[in-house]
């Protein structure tokens, strides 16, 4: 493999984690504000913003841990099963992330002393919405690395 595809591959890699953990991260803030909203507690437009920042600051160095090993996992899988799969490669990459940050979630809510790891997470919306932020960071890897079609006439004989 040339130097240059390797590069590439891990820079949309990187990019891929980085699009997973900025989604991830603020679906999660607005989770736990919804929350606090939830036991009537206000919370404006510029407490969302600062918050949103803040957990971008805090927040985002330790989910871009759990995001990049769970996409370093599942991206090759992603692909080798899109090779077989073609018309569902995209499908099968929006899986990779969504199913792999979930078996994270559990691994981490089983080792880790505290009830739940990522507080968003304890209700099926928020776990869903987390999910589906590192399947759409997944999907656009997989679909920046799709292969080019080949073009031309083949001669059969």
């Amino acid at each position: 493999m040339k130097l240059m595809t390797v590069l590439r591959i891990v820079f949309l890699y990187l990019l891929a984690v980085l699009v997973a953990t900025l989604l991830g991260s603020l679906v999660q803030t607005q989770f736990n504000l919804a929350a606090l909203q939830a036991m009537d507690v206000p919370v404006d437009l510029a407490t969302r913003a600062q918050s949103s920042l803040h957990d971008l600051l805090t927040f985002t160095p330790i989910f871009v841990v759990m995001v990049a090993a769970t996409l370093l996992l599942a991206l090759p899988l992603a692909e080798a099963l899109g090779r077989i799969f073609k018309p569902w490669r995209w499908l099968l990459y929006f899986l990779g992330g969504f199913v792999g940050i979930w078996a994270a979630f559990t691994l981490a809510n089983t080792l880790l002393p505290m009830p739940t790891f990522i507080a968003a997470t304890r209700e099926t919306s928020g776990l869903l919405s987390m999910m589906a932020a590192v399947g759409l960071g997944s999907a656009l890897f997989g679909r920046l690395t799709k292969p080019k079609a080949r073009r031309g006439l083949r001669v059969l004989g």
